[in-house]
């Protein structure tokens, strides 16, 4: 959840320039951000499959096991509902589920060498909920966008944590081809290594081109194109952010635990409109996971027990969406 409010804060201003009110740049706000993110819309569900690679991993800084990631998959449910709407702000109520599974094989204890090589798979269910207070307003006669999310997060069985993150947003410049924004977002969450992130957004259509340059500094650089009738084609790179929660029940060590990943994937994007609220989408490419950690909940992440390393592997996601926003 903290990576789809920090998404939804970078693109705010990204699009409302040349409206004339605050309800026709609420208006536009909702719709290009729901047309550039899946999991901003109304409804969101996505199916995403991994292909083996292999991991090593640390415990305390020391050489603690190595083997094969055989199998990995995520189901994710996403939901974005307004519920209160006024000509200057809106309250928006968010639900995010996850369900991730993981298989491992021949993994072998690097410590201990008496322990045979063994497989076993783990399973983990994360959910979140928020509530989003956004207000339209004007700087420099320019559309200026204030959020504050509030977001609880935890498993099926336990709320774990609660969060906050400020966001605002400012168009730069705004022409027939070109957007260019830039804000600022603030993490209210003491495991968070960059409580204040500078955002920057652009977003340029080339001359006598179908190709449009998509960039949001820190997410994405995409190339986008529009195909056939009712499909789109993007190119490029995307940051993504996971994470659950982990239970241990070992001596010495606390109750509950914070995974969380930063990956790279690069590759291709269709989205094909199957009705006019409808969206398919499909992803493939190729995945490389740069940070990968365990922290005590609530924690720093640079102060973890437990990280891999993994090898790069091909993936591949499908997903359908309900975007009413037109």
């Amino acid at each position: 959840m903290r990576k789809q409010f920090v998404v939804f804060s970078t693109v705010f201003l990204s699009f409302a320039a040349n409206a004339q009110d605050e309800t026709a740049v609420k208006k536009e706000v909702r719709k290009e951000i729901a047309d550039k993110f899946a999991v901003a819309r109304v409804f969101d569900v996505q199916y995403q499959q991994y292909l083996p690679s292999d991991y090593d991993a640390k415990l305390f800084g020391r050489d603690y096991e190595s083997g094969e990631i055989q199998n990995r998959m995520k189901l994710r449910v996403a939901a974005n509902i307004p519920f209160l709407r006024k000509p200057r702000w809106t309250l928006t109520s968010s639900f995010n589920y996850k369900y991730e599974s993981f298989e491992l094989a021949d993994v072998s204890n690097r410590q201990d060498a008496s322990i045979p090589v063994y497989s076993k798979t783990m399973d983990f269910h994360y959910l979140s909920a928020a509530v989003s207070f956004t207000y339209f307003a004007r700087l420099f006669k320019k559309p200026f966008i204030y959020n504050f999310s509030v977001i609880a997060d935890g498993t099926e069985k336990d709320v774990q944590r609660l969060k906050g993150l400020f966001a605002a947003t400012l168009v730069l410049k705004k022409t027939e081809r070109t957007t260019m924004t830039a804000g600022v977002i603030g993490l209210l969450d003491p495991a968070s290594v960059v409580p204040v992130l500078p955002v920057f957004t652009l977003e340029h259509r080339f001359e006598n081109s179908p190709w449009t340059f998509d960039f949001i500094l820190p997410q994405r650089l995409l190339f986008k194109r529009p195909v056939f009738e009712n499909g789109r084609l993007s190119l490029g790179t995307e940051l993504g952010s996971e994470g659950f929660y982990v239970a241990l029940n070992q001596p010495g060590l606390a109750r509950v635990y914070d995974f969380r990943q930063l990956e790279l994937r690069s590759g291709i994007t269709y989205e094909h409109k199957l009705h006019k609220s409808v969206i398919a989408t499909f992803k493939g490419g190729i995945a490389n996971v740069f940070n990968s950690r365990l922290t005590e909940r609530g924690k720093s992440t640079n102060d973890y027990i437990y990280n891999t390393t993994q090898d790069g592997t091909g993936y591949f996601s499908v997903g359908v969406s309900f975007n009413p926003f037109k």
